[in-house]
């Protein structure tokens, strides 16, 4: 619980600092999704340039779906290449 919590907030506060790109954040425990302004295709495409990858779901909405043992500095990563894909 501590662990999605951590990834959901932060999550939260990227579609804080890119309302122009995240609309949502969606899900519950660590099935979570990112309702998208933008194309969620372009979007996933260059999340795999970042070296991420993640699952298209409904009408721009990206799934997010990080394994039961992940740690904190993997959410960390995951965050920060969320971020990088962002800014792009």
């Amino acid at each position: 619980r501590e662990k999605s919590k951590y990834f959901y907030d932060g999550l939260s506060n990227l579609k804080k600092n890119y309302p122009k790109i995240i609309s949502e954040v969606r899900g519950v425990g660590f099935i979570l999704g990112l309702k998208l302004l933008s194309d969620n295709n372009e979007f996933l495409e260059r999340l795999m340039d970042n070296k991420m990858l993640a699952v298209k779901a409904s009408e721009n909405v990206i799934r997010l779906f990080p394994p039961l043992t992940v740690e904190k500095k993997e959410i960390d990563e995951a965050l920060s290449k969320l971020e990088k894909t962002c800014k792009e």
